[in-house]
C-alpha cells in the first residue's frame, strides 16, 4: 500500500480495539475505503454493511457483488433489504427517502454489530456537487456547509466518517486500477433526470474548463460556510440561554429580540428547532410565523399552533413548546390489584354489577364533570383541575370513564376516589394509548 496515489483518511481518528463498519455499496468510492480502511486497521475490526434500496432488479447482483468482495478482503458482511409502502412509480422525492432509509438500516446494522464507527466513501466531487445543488436551492449556510467530515448519526452512538472528502474521484479510480479493485456502476447515475446526475453529467465538465480547481475550491468555500455556522451557533446559544426555561421557549424574549435585531432572532429560533429535531423552515414560513406572532394581542394567554416537520409547534402562556403529533385513541383496561396492597381500586363486586348492566361507558367532556382525586381534596370539576395542574387547552381533552351517571376515571388526571375502596377484591382502571 505504499503507492503515491493511495488515498490517505488521515482525519481519522478512531480507538484501535474500536469496530469499525464501512457503507459498501460496491460502488468505486467504498470499494477503494473498504480496500484502505483494511489495510489500516486489519480485516478483524472492520465489517461491510450493504443496503439493497429494492429500487432495481440488478440490485439483488450488487449483494452478491459486496458479499464477495468481502470475502475476498476477510472482513464481515451484513446487509439489509428495505422495502416500500407505495409503488416505486408512485414515490415523491425518492432521492431523500433513500438516503433517509439507508442511514436508518446502516445505523440498525451498526448497532447489531457494535460498531461505534461508520465510514462513507463521499469524495470532493461529491462534495462540490452538494455545493452546487445547494446553491440553486438558495440554502442559507447550513445547506453551503455541504458535508461534514464527522458527526453522530441520530438518535445513535454511531460517529459517522467521510476521511475522503480532501481526494477527486480521479484519484480513487487511479488507486482502484493501481490495485486492480472491481467495482460496479450503478445505471441511474446517468439518469439526468435526478438533478445530481445532470450537475455531474452536463455542469462540472463546463466548470473544468472555467476552473480546474474548482472542485477544491467549492470544499474550502464549504468549509468557510461550516465555520461560519459554527459562529452563529454560538451566537444563538448565547442568546437562548436567556430564554430558555424548562417550560419552553420565552416568547417575551423572543419577541423583544426580534425587535431589536430580526436577523438574530430568526438564528436563535432556527437553532430553538434545531435543538428540538426539527427540520429548518423555510424562510416564507419563518416570515409568517413572525407575522402570526405579530397579530398576537397578550402572548400571555393566546393559543397559536403551526405544524411543523410531523409537530405541532404550539404557544401558550408566554411560552413556545413543541408538542408531538400523537393520537388521543385508546382504550380502558381493568387490572386486578394485589390483595396485600393498599392501592385504591373499584370493587370486585361494584364492577361485576356495574358490567352486567352496562354501566361503565367512556364518554366526551361536556363541561361540570366532578371529581375528588385526593380523599383529602375538595371534588372539583375537571375545569378546575386542568387550569390547577396547567394543563394546555389541547390536552384538556380527556377520555373519561364513567360508572353509570357518576365519573370514575380521568385519562392522565386519576380516578375519583369517591367509589373506590382500598380493601377487598378489586380493580384499577388504566387508559392505554395507541400508537397512530
Amino acid at each position: 500500500m505504499g503507492s503515491s496515489k493511495t488515498p490517505q483518511p488521515s482525519n481519522l481518528v478512531i480507538d484501535a480495539a474500536a469496530r469499525i463498519a464501512v457503507a459498501f455499496s460496491g460502488g468505486l468510492d467504498s470499494t477503494v475505503l473498504l480496500h484502505t480502511t483494511v489495510a489500516a486497521h486489519g480485516p478483524e475490526n472492520v465489517i461491510a454493511l450493504h443496503v439493497n434500496h429494492g429500487l432495481q432488479d440488478i440490485a439483488d447482483d450488487w449483494v452478491i457483488h459486496c458479499a464477495n468482495v468481502a470475502k475476498k478482503f476477510d472482513v464481515s458482511f451484513d446487509f439489509r433489504l428495505l422495502t416500500w409502502d407505495q409503488s416505486i412509480d408512485q414515490l415523491s422525492n425518492i432521492e431523500a427517502k433513500a438516503r433517509e432509509a439507508r442511514y436508518e438500516a446502516l445505523a440498525q446494522m451498526c448497532e447489531h454489530h457494535q460498531a461505534t464507527h461508520l465510514l462513507l466513501g463521499h469524495h470532493q466531487d461529491d462534495q462540490a456537487e452538494t455545493v452546487i445543488l445547494q446553491l440553486l436551492r438558495g440554502a442559507g449556510l447550513p445547506g453551503l456547509s455541504g458535508m461534514g467530515s464527522q458527526r453522530v448519526l441520530e438518535q445513535s452512538q454511531v460517529r459517522i466518517w467521510r476521511p475522503f472528502l480532501d481526494l477527486t474521484r480521479a484519484e480513487l479510480e487511479a488507486y482502484a486500477n493501481e490495485y486492480h479493485l472491481d467495482w460496479i456502476e450503478d445505471p441511474t447515475n446517468q439518469d439526468e433526470h435526478f438533478t445530481r446526475n445532470l450537475i455531474r453529467l452536463r455542469l462540472m465538465p463546463i466548470l473544468d474548463k472555467i476552473q480546474p480547481q474548482f472542485r477544491k475550491n467549492l470544499s474550502r468555500t464549504a468549509s468557510h460556510m461550516a465555520q461560519a455556522q459554527n459562529l452563529l451557533d454560538q451566537l444563538a446559544d448565547i442568546d437562548l440561554n436567556v430564554m430558555s426555561t424548562e417550560s419552553g421557549l420565552d416568547l417575551i424574549s423572543l419577541l423583544a429580540l426580534r425587535y431589536e435585531d430580526t436577523a438574530r432572532a430568526n438564528n436563535a429560533l432556527r437553532r430553538w428547532l434545531f435543538l428540538q429535531d426539527l427540520s429548518m423552515p423555510s424562510e416564507e414560513r419563518l416570515s409568517a410565523w413572525w407575522v402570526d406572532l405579530e397579530k398576537l394581542r397578550d402572548a400571555s394567554d393566546n393559543q397559536l399552533q403551526w405544524v411543523h416537520d410531523g409537530k405541532h409547534v404550539r404557544i401558550w402562556r408566554k411560552k413556545m413548546t413543541v408538542i408531538e403529533a400523537t393520537s388521543s385513541l385508546g382504550h380502558w383496561e381493568f387490572r386486578a390489584i394485589d390483595p396485600e396492597s393498599d392501592q385504591l381500586g373499584l370493587s370486585q363486586t361494584v364492577y361485576d354489577i356495574a358490567i352486567a348492566n352496562q354501566l361503565i361507558v367512556e364518554r366526551e367532556r361536556k363541561g361540570g364533570e366532578k371529581i375528588r382525586i385526593h380523599p383529602q381534596q375538595p371534588r372539583k370539576t375537571l375545569k378546575n383541575i386542568f387550569q390547577e395542574f396547567d394543563i394546555p387547552p389541547w390536552q384538556r381533552f380527556a377520555k373519561v370513564l364513567f360508572l353509570d351517571k357518576v365519573v370514575l376515571a380521568v385519562a392522565g388526571v386519576g380516578l375519583n376516589v369517591d367509589v373506590m375502596t382500598s380493601y377487598g377484591p378489586r380493580l384499577v382502571p388504566v387508559f392505554i394509548k395507541e400508537s397512530g
